[in-house]
């Protein structure tokens, strides 16, 4: 399976005081894997990812409906509140410890017995056919189908997410950051991307790859999971 990103039209390299910001004038394509594997992770401690602390980012900030909050049976006639898969549920301490920069298959846990199966759930209940998450940390929305054609899985959310961010950059994109200091910022995440793969296999590659829209996270990637918000096919996604 191969989900490829929307083209880019040709740009000219912003110039910035001291730095020239990279983008990239190709499409780029990206193939992902078969059913996600959790490898356990290292740490076990439930108190070390510490409160939510998502970048302070309101000169973009998306406008992002409020969670919604939960109804008493007798006004939900459906009998169900809207929520996501445990794997996915908003937490200072998720179930899955996902650096949303690097490639899903990066995924571990620190809770026992998650089987890959899990990935083939329903990512949100009731289950729906597509989602559409949001953010204050970015100025896009990010609409997630499901490709079983039935309803959106957790991996099928987790696998959108990751082609969206890794979609590169555009100028008018970079131009809503609006100001210097924030556009130091994300070339700055940008620049310290690459950079830590300095001597290892694919950091030409990231180099000219150019600003991803990954970047205007400014280096806050923990996934901390997502909640329902005011309109039903919308989740907000939390990231610190």
């Amino acid at each position: 399976m191969s989900l490829i990103a929307s083209p880019l039209v040709n740009l000219h390299p912003l110039q910035m005081p001291a730095r020239h910001v990279r983008f990239s004038t190709v499409n780029e394509i990206y193939s992902l894997p078969p059913p996600l594997l959790l490898s356990p992770a290292a740490s076990s401690s439930a108190s070390s990812l510490g409160p939510l602390t998502p970048p302070p980012l309101p000169h973009i900030g998306f406008a992002v409906p409020a969670p919604q909050m939960s109804k008493k049976p007798s006004s939900n006639p459906s009998g169900m509140n809207r929520t996501a898969h445990n794997l996915l549920a908003l937490s200072t301490s998720p179930i899955l410890r996902y650096d949303v920069a690097q490639h899903p298959s990066t995924i571990s846990t620190h809770h026992p017995g998650v089987a890959s199966s899990a990935f083939l759930e329903p990512a949100v209940f009731p289950p729906q056919a597509t989602i559409t998450l949001v953010t204050p940390h970015l100025p896009w929305s990010i609409p997630v189908s499901a490709l079983n054609g039935s309803y959106v899985t957790v991996g099928d959310m987790l696998l959108t997410l990751h082609r969206a961010l890794q979609m590169n950059s555009t100028t008018a994109e970079f131009n809503m950051l609006r100001t210097e200091k924030l556009m130091r910022r994300v070339s700055r995440a940008y620049t310290q991307r690459y950079e830590r793969l300095r001597g290892q296999r694919g950091y030409a590659e990231e180099k000219r790859g150019g600003i991803k829209r990954v970047d205007f996270l400014m280096g806050y990637t923990s996934f901390q999971g997502i909640a329902p918000t005011a309109d039903p096919s919308v989740w907000r996604l939390t990231i610190s």
